[in-house]
């Protein structure tokens, strides 16, 4: 994944749920991007960011293995569900 350097800015910010319905807590600390379950505070996911030449680029990532708090469908769903969390959420 690369962002351009105003799209990774924003997503440094990350995001704070507003409300109940908001599922998720998100924030950039020391190059990770982490993705926690707001209700439970579980961490599910984590990117490492890196600026480029082209802008910021996502250089590792990992998923929770921890099945008490997540079971993931398989890597193509979870790749999808973050695209959609960064770019309808932290772009948006």
């Amino acid at each position: 994944m690369l962002y351009s350097d105003a799209e990774g800015e924003k997503i440094r910010l990350g995001h704070i749920p507003r409300d109940m319905d908001d599922k998720w807590f998100i924030f950039f600390e020391n190059g990770w991007l982490y993705f926690h379950r707001s209700w439970t505070g579980a961490c599910i996911y984590g990117l490492r960011l890196e600026g480029s030449p082209n802008g910021i680029r996502v250089t590792d990532a990992w998923v929770s293995g921890d099945k008490e708090w997540y079971q993931s469908p398989g890597p193509e769903h979870d790749a999808r569900l973050i695209q959609q969390l960064i770019s309808g959420g932290l772009l948006s």
